[in-house]
Formats: C-alpha cells, structure tokens, sequence
C-alpha cells in the first residue's frame, strides 16, 4: 500500500512520540532527525519495516 511522505511523517510520530516531529526530506524519501533512519523512500513508496524489496533491504540493512 502506497503512502504519501505527511502519512509517514505522520504515523511515524504517532507511533514513537515526543521528539520523533522533525524530518529531513531528501531526493530519496524522508529521515527522522532523531532516529536518523528512513520512514519512506519514495522509490518503493514502502514503511521502513519493508524487507521485500530490494531497494528497502539495502537502504535499511
């Protein structure tokens, strides 16, 4: 399922609270300044617990 970048912004400050408000945006996708891990990269459009594709397996490994 496809998710714009406010979505992931959005659920990810939801789900990890204070602190996890402020984004990076980048050509990629969007990084959490705290965590400094993509929530979203655009290419595959997919949450960073993504471990199907390939993109996700080498951006998050």
């Amino acid at each position: 399922m496809a998710i714009s970048r406010q979505q992931a912004r959005s659920e990810h400050s939801r789900q990890f609270g204070a602190g996890h408000e402020q984004f990076t945006e980048t050509i990629y996708g969007v990084v959490c300044a705290v965590c400094h891990n993509y929530i979203l990269i655009d290419k595959t459009n997919c949450p960073s617990t993504c471990r199907e594709h390939e993109t996700c397996r080498q951006a998050y490994g």
